[in-house]
């Protein structure tokens, strides 16, 4: 606590080493999950847009297509997202032909944004008939 302004009790602000240095790991931390999440809604959007990648190499090459062809109307829509640290976790929704398939799907990035682990699970909701 310093001088009295005009009868009040005026504090300098200043952060300790300690705190400084919590307070940059929390906003990297922060940055980074924020980060993860945006690459995830990344690779969903290019898998939308007909793109094979972590999320949609299960349907690459159906039916007889090129291997980094997709089906036609492959969708994928986000139903959640969640983040922390190095790790992200989506469920998703994917549709295709009639068919509907919920996809659970766990990233990990490494310092540079690329995936480097991707484990998921996919169950087929609906059959095209």
């Amino acid at each position: 606590m310093t001088d009295h302004e005009e009868g009040l009790l005026v504090m300098e602000l200043t952060l300790t080493e300690p705190l400084s240095g919590a307070l940059h790991e929390l906003l990297t931390a922060r940055s980074l999950r924020e980060r993860n999440r945006e690459l995830v809604f990344a690779l969903v959007a290019a898998g939308n847009r007909g793109e094979v990648n972590h999320l949609t190499r299960h349907w690459a090459g159906a039916a007889g297509a090129d291997e980094r062809a997709l089906p036609d109307g492959l969708g994928l829509a986000v139903e959640s997202v969640i983040a922390d640290n190095d790790a992200v976790v989506l469920r998703a929704t994917a549709r295709a032909g009639g068919a509907a398939w919920s996809l659970i799907a766990e990233l990990h990035f490494d310092a540079a944004g690329r995936v480097e682990q991707c484990h998921d699970l996919l169950v087929l909701e609906t059959a095209a008939s």
